[in-house]
């Protein structure tokens, strides 16, 4: 029997979610947070828009390397294999960036739009400055 397959939900709530929320998910620690602050010194970061501010590079390395990454932070090393760490950036860029398929099409389209208008007053300034000469 082949194993199941852990979703990437699956993932992050096991190794992020103990202390951090992603709120844009509707999902919190699941650790008491008043002791967690105590712990740690202050509540961790709530992980909605991390993918948007430091990209999925940036957290490829961090997850593993977070000492290096961060000197000094409270965050311990998760220790997930890279597949485990592959879903946990997947998950947070659903999550974070839902739209990001949506916002990257835009852009061509903008730019296209914008072509296209340049041509039209092109043409029209020909026009006119062609009765002037």
């Amino acid at each position: 029997i082949a194993p199941k397959e852990v979703s990437d939900e699956q993932v992050f709530r096991d190794a992020c979610q103990r202390c951090h929320d992603l709120k844009y998910e509707n999902k919190y620690a699941l650790s008491n947070r008043v002791n967690l602050a105590a712990y740690m010194g202050s509540n961790p970061p709530d992980l909605s828009m991390m993918i948007r501010s430091k990209g999925d590079d940036y957290l490829h390395k961090f997850i593993n390397d977070t000492q290096k990454m961060l000197p000094g932070t409270s965050m311990p090393r998760v220790g997930l294999n890279k597949a485990s760490e592959d879903k946990v950036v997947a998950y947070m860029e659903k999550a974070g960036d839902a739209k990001k398929a949506e916002r990257e099409s835009l852009g061509i389209n903008a730019m296209i739009y914008f072509l296209i208008f340049g041509i039209f007053g092109w043409l029209w300034k020909r026009k006119v400055w062609s009765d002037l000469h």
